[in-house]
Protein backbone atom coordinates (compact mmCIF):
# COMPACT_ATOMS: atom_id res chain seq x y z
CA UNK A 1 0.00 0.00 0.00
CA UNK A 2 1.35 3.27 -0.68
CA UNK A 3 1.96 6.34 2.09
CA UNK A 4 -0.25 8.96 1.93
CA UNK A 5 1.04 12.57 3.55
CA UNK A 6 -1.51 14.77 4.78
CA UNK A 7 -0.54 17.33 1.74
CA UNK A 8 -2.04 13.96 -0.46
CA UNK A 9 -5.06 14.07 1.13
CA UNK A 10 -5.54 17.47 0.58
CA UNK A 11 -5.03 17.24 -3.04
CA UNK A 12 -7.08 14.33 -3.15
CA UNK A 13 -10.01 16.54 -1.31
CA UNK A 14 -9.63 19.20 -3.71
CA UNK A 15 -9.70 17.32 -6.89
CA UNK A 16 -13.46 15.97 -5.64
CA UNK A 17 -16.08 17.15 -7.50
CA UNK A 18 -18.52 14.39 -7.98
CA UNK A 19 -20.07 12.58 -4.73
CA UNK A 20 -17.33 9.70 -4.14
CA UNK A 21 -13.78 10.21 -4.84
CA UNK A 22 -12.20 6.82 -6.12
CA UNK A 23 -8.44 6.61 -4.04
CA UNK A 24 -6.05 4.88 -5.49
CA UNK A 25 -3.70 2.39 -2.77
CA UNK A 26 -1.51 0.21 -5.14
CA UNK A 27 1.68 0.67 -7.60
CA UNK A 28 0.20 -1.99 -9.50
CA UNK A 29 -1.47 -1.07 -13.03
CA UNK A 30 -5.36 -0.46 -12.41
CA UNK A 31 -7.30 -2.06 -15.60
CA UNK A 32 -10.43 -1.42 -14.69
CA UNK A 33 -12.78 -0.63 -11.24
CA UNK A 34 -16.25 -1.28 -11.06
CA UNK A 35 -17.06 2.36 -9.71
CA UNK A 36 -21.04 1.82 -10.29
CA UNK A 37 -21.52 -1.07 -8.29
CA UNK A 38 -19.03 0.13 -5.47
CA UNK A 39 -20.96 3.42 -5.08
CA UNK A 40 -24.42 1.07 -5.51
CA UNK A 41 -22.97 0.08 -2.30
CA UNK A 42 -21.77 2.98 -0.26
CA UNK A 43 -25.33 4.42 -0.96
CA UNK A 44 -27.37 1.42 0.24
CA UNK A 45 -25.35 1.28 3.03
CA UNK A 46 -24.64 4.60 4.12
CA UNK A 47 -21.48 4.30 4.01
CA UNK A 48 -18.50 6.22 4.15
CA UNK A 49 -15.71 4.37 2.49
CA UNK A 50 -16.48 0.86 0.52
CA UNK A 51 -13.34 -1.41 -0.67
CA UNK A 52 -13.79 -4.83 -2.28
CA UNK A 53 -12.26 -8.26 -4.02
CA UNK A 54 -10.28 -7.81 -7.23
CA UNK A 55 -8.59 -9.23 -9.45
CA UNK A 56 -4.61 -9.74 -10.11
CA UNK A 57 -3.26 -10.96 -13.28
CA UNK A 58 -6.18 -13.20 -13.91
CA UNK A 59 -6.42 -14.79 -10.41
CA UNK A 60 -9.29 -13.53 -7.95
CA UNK A 61 -7.62 -12.01 -5.02
CA UNK A 62 -10.13 -12.23 -1.79
CA UNK A 63 -10.24 -9.83 1.05
CA UNK A 64 -11.77 -9.53 4.57
CA UNK A 65 -14.49 -7.81 6.19
CA UNK A 66 -12.83 -4.54 8.20
CA UNK A 67 -13.77 -5.33 11.87
CA UNK A 68 -13.74 -3.02 15.11
CA UNK A 69 -10.57 -4.45 15.58
CA UNK A 70 -8.89 -4.21 12.52
CA UNK A 71 -6.95 -1.63 13.72
CA UNK A 72 -3.21 -2.54 12.09
CA UNK A 73 -1.71 0.13 9.82
CA UNK A 74 -1.10 -2.68 7.25
CA UNK A 75 -4.71 -3.56 6.68
CA UNK A 76 -5.41 -4.73 3.06
CA UNK A 77 -7.79 -2.65 1.63
CA UNK A 78 -6.84 -4.11 -2.28
CA UNK A 79 -6.27 -1.55 -5.19
CA UNK A 80 -8.91 0.95 -4.50
CA UNK A 81 -11.21 2.65 -1.89
CA UNK A 82 -14.41 4.70 -2.76
CA UNK A 83 -14.39 7.60 -0.24
CA UNK A 84 -17.29 10.11 0.55
CA UNK A 85 -16.36 13.62 -1.19
CA UNK A 86 -17.34 15.62 1.44
CA UNK A 87 -16.07 13.84 4.26
CA UNK A 88 -12.91 13.53 2.69
CA UNK A 89 -12.98 17.33 2.29
CA UNK A 90 -14.03 17.80 5.89
CA UNK A 91 -11.21 15.79 7.09
CA UNK A 92 -8.92 17.06 4.79
CA UNK A 93 -9.23 21.06 6.47
CA UNK A 94 -8.38 19.42 9.67
CA UNK A 95 -5.98 17.10 9.18
CA UNK A 96 -2.61 17.29 11.17
CA UNK A 97 0.43 17.39 9.51
CA UNK A 98 1.71 13.62 8.20
CA UNK A 99 4.07 12.59 6.13
CA UNK A 100 3.54 9.22 5.97
CA UNK A 101 -0.26 8.15 7.77
CA UNK A 102 -2.56 10.73 5.84
CA UNK A 103 -4.27 7.61 4.17
CA UNK A 104 -4.41 5.69 8.02
CA UNK A 105 -5.36 8.68 9.38
CA UNK A 106 -8.38 8.60 6.68
CA UNK A 107 -9.37 5.21 7.55
CA UNK A 108 -9.61 5.58 11.20
CA UNK A 109 -11.56 8.54 10.96
CA UNK A 110 -14.25 6.52 8.94
CA UNK A 111 -14.36 3.82 11.64
CA UNK A 112 -16.75 1.57 11.81
CA UNK A 113 -18.28 2.86 8.45
CA UNK A 114 -15.98 1.41 5.83
CA UNK A 115 -18.03 -1.49 4.08
CA UNK A 116 -16.60 -4.34 2.63
CA UNK A 117 -17.96 -5.69 -1.36
CA UNK A 118 -17.72 -9.10 -1.47
CA UNK A 119 -17.21 -9.47 -4.60
CA UNK A 120 -14.52 -8.12 -7.42
CA UNK A 121 -14.61 -4.67 -8.26
CA UNK A 122 -11.57 -4.25 -9.90
CA UNK A 123 -8.75 -5.60 -12.04
CA UNK A 124 -4.76 -4.69 -11.46
CA UNK A 125 -1.47 -6.02 -13.68
CA UNK A 126 0.77 -6.43 -11.71
CA UNK A 127 4.15 -4.38 -11.76
CA UNK A 128 7.29 -5.83 -12.67
CA UNK A 129 9.25 -6.43 -9.67
CA UNK A 130 6.97 -7.26 -6.32
CA UNK A 131 8.12 -7.05 -2.23
CA UNK A 132 7.85 -10.98 -1.15
CA UNK A 133 5.56 -11.40 1.69
CA UNK A 134 8.33 -12.77 3.96
CA UNK A 135 10.45 -9.26 4.42
CA UNK A 136 7.00 -7.16 4.21
CA UNK A 137 5.66 -9.56 7.25
CA UNK A 138 8.05 -7.74 9.57
CA UNK A 139 7.98 -4.42 7.83
CA UNK A 140 6.62 -2.53 10.67
CA UNK A 141 9.89 -3.85 13.10
CA UNK A 142 12.45 -2.75 10.16
CA UNK A 143 14.57 0.03 11.66
CA UNK A 144 14.03 2.04 7.97
CA UNK A 145 11.04 2.32 8.78
CA UNK A 146 11.32 3.86 12.29
CA UNK A 147 9.81 7.27 11.42
CA UNK A 148 6.70 6.00 9.96
CA UNK A 149 5.98 3.43 12.80
CA UNK A 150 6.35 6.74 15.85
CA UNK A 151 4.34 8.73 13.44
CA UNK A 152 1.57 6.11 13.11
CA UNK A 153 1.71 5.11 17.14
CA UNK A 154 1.11 9.04 17.70
CA UNK A 155 -1.74 8.78 14.81
CA UNK A 156 -3.49 5.56 16.36
CA UNK A 157 -3.35 6.82 19.79
CA UNK A 158 -4.60 10.02 19.12
CA UNK A 159 -7.97 7.47 17.63
CA UNK A 160 -7.77 5.35 20.91
CA UNK A 161 -8.24 8.46 23.12
CA UNK A 162 -11.11 10.04 21.21
CA UNK A 163 -12.72 6.50 21.07
CA UNK A 164 -12.14 5.78 24.88
CA UNK A 165 -10.33 2.82 24.96
CA UNK A 166 -6.97 3.88 25.89
CA UNK A 167 -5.03 2.53 28.76
CA UNK A 168 -2.70 3.46 31.49
CA UNK A 169 0.59 1.63 32.09
CA UNK A 170 -0.46 -1.62 34.36
CA UNK A 171 0.74 -1.51 38.08
CA UNK A 172 3.64 -3.96 39.49
CA UNK A 173 1.96 -7.66 40.97
CA UNK A 174 3.80 -9.10 43.70
CA UNK A 175 5.35 -12.45 42.49
CA UNK A 176 4.43 -14.05 46.55
CA UNK A 177 4.02 -17.47 46.43
CA UNK A 178 4.89 -20.94 46.98
CA UNK A 179 5.86 -23.02 43.57
CA UNK A 180 8.10 -25.80 43.14
CA UNK A 181 10.48 -24.35 40.94
CA UNK A 182 10.83 -20.61 40.02
CA UNK A 183 10.50 -20.57 36.70
CA UNK A 184 9.31 -23.79 34.14
CA UNK A 185 10.43 -23.51 30.22
CA UNK A 186 6.94 -24.59 28.53
CA UNK A 187 7.07 -26.47 25.32
CA UNK A 188 3.92 -27.45 23.81
CA UNK A 189 4.64 -30.05 20.54
CA UNK A 190 3.20 -32.10 18.19
CA UNK A 191 5.20 -34.12 15.44
CA UNK A 192 8.56 -32.07 15.53
CA UNK A 193 10.77 -35.23 15.84
CA UNK A 194 13.04 -33.19 13.98
CA UNK A 195 13.75 -30.39 16.26
CA UNK A 196 11.97 -30.82 19.45
CA UNK A 197 15.18 -32.37 21.44
CA UNK A 198 16.89 -29.39 20.18
CA UNK A 199 14.53 -27.35 21.97
CA UNK A 200 14.78 -29.72 25.39
CA UNK A 201 18.37 -29.74 25.51
CA UNK A 202 18.46 -25.59 25.16
CA UNK A 203 16.28 -25.34 27.82
CA UNK A 204 18.17 -27.90 29.96
CA UNK A 205 21.52 -26.27 29.25
CA UNK A 206 20.07 -23.22 31.34
CA UNK A 207 22.58 -21.90 34.30
CA UNK A 208 20.71 -20.17 36.45
CA UNK A 209 20.70 -19.36 40.27
CA UNK A 210 17.19 -20.89 40.56
CA UNK A 211 15.63 -24.18 40.49
CA UNK A 212 13.88 -24.67 37.10
CA UNK A 213 12.10 -27.63 34.65
CA UNK A 214 10.94 -28.23 31.37
CA UNK A 215 7.21 -28.68 30.62
CA UNK A 216 6.74 -30.91 27.52
CA UNK A 217 2.93 -30.95 26.55
CA UNK A 218 3.31 -33.36 24.02
CA UNK A 219 -0.01 -33.37 21.51
CA UNK A 220 -0.59 -36.85 20.67
CA UNK A 221 2.40 -37.11 18.25
CA UNK A 222 2.86 -39.65 15.45
CA UNK A 223 6.15 -38.78 14.19
CA UNK A 224 8.58 -40.22 16.99
CA UNK A 225 8.21 -36.86 18.99
CA UNK A 226 6.42 -39.08 22.21
CA UNK A 227 9.47 -41.43 22.23
CA UNK A 228 12.07 -38.84 21.89
CA UNK A 229 10.55 -37.00 25.01
CA UNK A 230 9.84 -40.16 26.80
CA UNK A 231 13.81 -40.84 26.79
CA UNK A 232 15.14 -37.47 27.76
CA UNK A 233 12.85 -37.16 30.18
CA UNK A 234 13.95 -40.62 31.80
CA UNK A 235 17.56 -39.42 31.34
CA UNK A 236 16.94 -35.99 33.33
CA UNK A 237 14.09 -35.52 36.18
CA UNK A 238 14.06 -31.66 35.16
CA UNK A 239 11.86 -33.13 31.72
CA UNK A 240 8.39 -33.34 32.47
CA UNK A 241 6.50 -34.93 29.97
CA UNK A 242 3.07 -34.37 29.97
CA UNK A 243 0.12 -35.90 27.54
CA UNK A 244 -3.04 -34.38 27.55
CA UNK A 245 -6.35 -35.35 26.91
CA UNK A 246 -7.08 -34.85 22.94
CA UNK A 247 -8.35 -31.81 21.17
CA UNK A 248 -6.26 -29.17 21.82
CA UNK A 249 -4.73 -26.23 20.10
CA UNK A 250 -1.34 -24.45 21.01
CA UNK A 251 -3.49 -22.26 23.54
CA UNK A 252 -4.63 -25.53 25.51
CA UNK A 253 -1.35 -27.29 25.73
CA UNK A 254 -0.24 -24.23 27.25
CA UNK A 255 -3.27 -23.82 29.72
CA UNK A 256 -2.86 -27.93 30.66
CA UNK A 257 1.44 -26.74 31.24
CA UNK A 258 -0.14 -24.05 33.98
CA UNK A 259 -2.49 -26.13 35.67
CA UNK A 260 0.26 -28.56 36.55
CA UNK A 261 1.04 -28.93 40.23
CA UNK A 262 4.86 -29.23 38.57
CA UNK A 263 4.46 -25.44 36.88
CA UNK A 264 7.02 -22.97 38.25
CA UNK A 265 6.31 -19.26 39.16
CA UNK A 266 7.05 -17.87 36.08
CA UNK A 267 6.32 -20.12 32.58
CA UNK A 268 8.87 -19.30 30.15
CA UNK A 269 7.86 -20.28 26.17
CA UNK A 270 10.02 -22.19 24.20
CA UNK A 271 8.86 -23.38 20.78
CA UNK A 272 9.56 -27.20 19.85
CA UNK A 273 11.37 -25.28 16.46
CA UNK A 274 13.41 -23.32 18.29
CA UNK A 275 16.60 -22.66 20.62
CA UNK A 276 17.40 -20.33 23.15
CA UNK A 277 20.33 -18.22 22.15
CA UNK A 278 22.53 -18.74 25.20
CA UNK A 279 22.37 -20.33 28.49
CA UNK A 280 21.80 -16.92 30.12
CA UNK A 281 18.43 -16.40 28.56
CA UNK A 282 16.05 -17.86 31.37
CA UNK A 283 17.94 -16.43 33.99
CA UNK A 284 17.84 -12.81 32.39
CA UNK A 285 14.00 -13.03 32.00
CA UNK A 286 13.84 -14.21 35.66
CA UNK A 287 16.01 -11.02 36.68
CA UNK A 288 13.64 -9.10 34.77
CA UNK A 289 10.60 -10.05 36.37
CA UNK A 290 12.35 -9.30 39.71
CA UNK A 291 13.34 -5.84 38.83
CA UNK A 292 9.68 -4.93 37.59
CA UNK A 293 6.90 -6.48 39.28
CA UNK A 294 5.85 -7.39 35.74
CA UNK A 295 3.22 -9.74 34.79
CA UNK A 296 4.68 -10.80 31.57
CA UNK A 297 7.87 -10.15 29.95
CA UNK A 298 8.91 -10.54 26.52
CA UNK A 299 12.36 -10.80 24.83
CA UNK A 300 13.80 -9.89 21.45
CA UNK A 301 14.75 -12.92 18.71
CA UNK A 302 16.48 -13.46 16.02
CA UNK A 303 15.69 -15.61 12.72
CA UNK A 304 17.53 -18.27 11.25
CA UNK A 305 17.41 -21.29 8.95
CA UNK A 306 17.36 -24.72 10.48
CA UNK A 307 20.88 -24.50 10.84
CA UNK A 308 20.78 -21.27 12.63
CA UNK A 309 22.44 -19.31 9.95
CA UNK A 310 20.73 -15.64 10.32
CA UNK A 311 18.33 -14.88 7.89
CA UNK A 312 17.11 -11.44 6.56
CA UNK A 313 15.54 -9.58 8.42
CA UNK A 314 17.62 -10.91 11.36
CA UNK A 315 16.89 -9.25 14.97
CA UNK A 316 13.37 -8.56 15.84
CA UNK A 317 13.28 -6.43 18.76
CA UNK A 318 10.37 -4.42 18.93
CA UNK A 319 12.08 -1.28 19.55
CA UNK A 320 8.63 0.56 18.78
CA UNK A 321 7.69 -0.47 22.29
CA UNK A 322 7.44 1.93 24.61
CA UNK A 323 6.35 1.52 28.89
CA UNK A 324 3.99 4.48 28.66
CA UNK A 325 2.65 3.88 25.53
CA UNK A 326 3.32 -0.09 24.52
CA UNK A 327 -0.09 -1.52 25.60
CA UNK A 328 -1.99 0.49 23.11
CA UNK A 329 0.44 0.17 20.27
CA UNK A 330 -0.06 -3.87 20.71
CA UNK A 331 -3.46 -2.91 19.11
CA UNK A 332 -1.87 -1.59 15.54
CA UNK A 333 0.77 -3.88 15.45
CA UNK A 334 0.35 -7.94 14.30
CA UNK A 335 2.94 -9.38 16.95
CA UNK A 336 5.02 -8.65 20.38
CA UNK A 337 7.92 -10.92 19.74
CA UNK A 338 9.37 -13.91 21.62
CA UNK A 339 10.32 -15.26 24.32
CA UNK A 340 7.28 -14.63 25.95
CA UNK A 341 7.26 -15.58 29.41
CA UNK A 342 4.53 -15.03 31.82
CA UNK A 343 3.64 -14.56 35.88
CA UNK A 344 1.94 -18.12 36.20
CA UNK A 345 -0.81 -17.62 38.43
CA UNK A 346 -2.17 -14.47 35.87
CA UNK A 347 -1.71 -16.55 33.22
CA UNK A 348 -3.40 -19.48 35.05
CA UNK A 349 -6.61 -16.19 35.60
CA UNK A 350 -6.52 -15.08 32.05
CA UNK A 351 -6.25 -18.44 29.99
CA UNK A 352 -4.77 -19.05 26.80
CA UNK A 353 -7.87 -19.02 23.98
CA UNK A 354 -7.16 -23.39 22.95
CA UNK A 355 -6.19 -22.20 19.30
CA UNK A 356 -2.95 -22.82 17.38
CA UNK A 357 -2.76 -19.24 15.97
CA UNK A 358 -2.81 -16.04 18.18
CA UNK A 359 -3.13 -17.45 20.72
CA UNK A 360 -0.10 -15.92 22.43
CA UNK A 361 -1.32 -12.72 21.02
CA UNK A 362 -4.68 -12.86 22.50
CA UNK A 363 -2.82 -13.53 26.04
CA UNK A 364 -0.21 -10.47 25.94
CA UNK A 365 -3.00 -8.18 24.54
CA UNK A 366 -5.39 -9.18 27.53
CA UNK A 367 -2.46 -8.81 29.90
CA UNK A 368 -1.56 -5.29 28.79
CA UNK A 369 -5.00 -4.22 29.67
CA UNK A 370 -4.29 -5.04 33.31
CA UNK A 371 -0.74 -5.56 34.11
CA UNK A 372 2.78 -4.04 33.59
CA UNK A 373 4.82 -5.92 30.70
CA UNK A 374 8.59 -5.77 30.43
CA UNK A 375 10.89 -5.64 27.27
CA UNK A 376 14.10 -7.04 27.01
CA UNK A 377 15.27 -5.73 23.62
CA UNK A 378 18.68 -7.83 23.26
CA UNK A 379 18.33 -11.43 21.38
CA UNK A 380 17.51 -14.08 23.59
CA UNK A 381 15.90 -16.33 21.15
CA UNK A 382 16.81 -18.25 17.74
CA UNK A 383 13.80 -18.44 15.62
CA UNK A 384 14.11 -21.10 13.42
CA UNK A 385 12.88 -21.03 9.55
CA UNK A 386 12.40 -24.18 8.14
CA UNK A 387 9.94 -26.23 5.64
CA UNK A 388 8.23 -27.60 8.19
CA UNK A 389 7.18 -24.97 9.88
CA UNK A 390 3.37 -24.16 11.02
CA UNK A 391 3.84 -20.63 9.18
CA UNK A 392 5.60 -22.00 5.75
CA UNK A 393 4.57 -21.31 2.82
CA UNK A 394 0.89 -20.11 3.80
CA UNK A 395 -2.19 -20.29 1.25
CA UNK A 396 -3.86 -16.47 0.96
CA UNK A 397 -6.90 -18.44 2.37
CA UNK A 398 -4.92 -19.50 5.18
CA UNK A 399 -3.37 -16.03 5.55
CA UNK A 400 -6.96 -14.40 5.73
CA UNK A 401 -7.66 -16.97 8.13
CA UNK A 402 -5.05 -15.28 10.42
CA UNK A 403 -5.19 -11.90 9.92
CA UNK A 404 -9.18 -12.37 10.20
CA UNK A 405 -8.75 -14.31 13.40
CA UNK A 406 -5.92 -11.68 14.74
CA UNK A 407 -8.42 -9.01 13.79
CA UNK A 408 -11.31 -10.46 15.92
CA UNK A 409 -8.54 -10.80 18.77
CA UNK A 410 -8.22 -6.90 18.51
CA UNK A 411 -12.04 -6.49 18.57
CA UNK A 412 -12.85 -8.34 21.55
CA UNK A 413 -9.74 -6.44 23.36
CA UNK A 414 -10.71 -2.77 21.61
CA UNK A 415 -13.98 -3.16 23.12
CA UNK A 416 -13.47 -4.39 26.17
CA UNK A 417 -11.18 -1.64 27.14
CA UNK A 418 -14.33 0.91 25.85
CA UNK A 419 -15.97 -0.87 28.64
CA UNK A 420 -13.13 -0.61 30.85
CA UNK A 421 -12.80 3.22 30.28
Amino acid sequence: MKNFSSTDIKNLAAEATGEYTLIELTEDRIASVNRRRMEQVARDCGALAVYGNYEKDGALQPLIELQAGSLRDDFDFGPVMLVNSQFLRDFAATVEELEFSGFYALWLAMHGRIVFVGESVSRVVSRPAEAQQGEAQFNYVDPRNRNVQIEREEVFTRFLMGAEAFVQPGEPVSHDGDFPVEASVVIPVRNRVKTVGDAIRSALEQSADFAFNVLVVDNHSTDGTTELVERLAAENPRVVHIIPEPGHGIGGCWNVALDDSRCGRFAVQLDSDDVYSSAHTLQRIVDRFRETGAACVIGAYTLTDFDLNVIAPGLIDHAEWTDANGANNALRINGLGAPRAYFTPVARQLRFPDVSYGEDYAMVLRMTRSYRLARIFDSLYFCRRWGGNSDSNLSADKINANNRYKDWIRTVEFTARRLQN
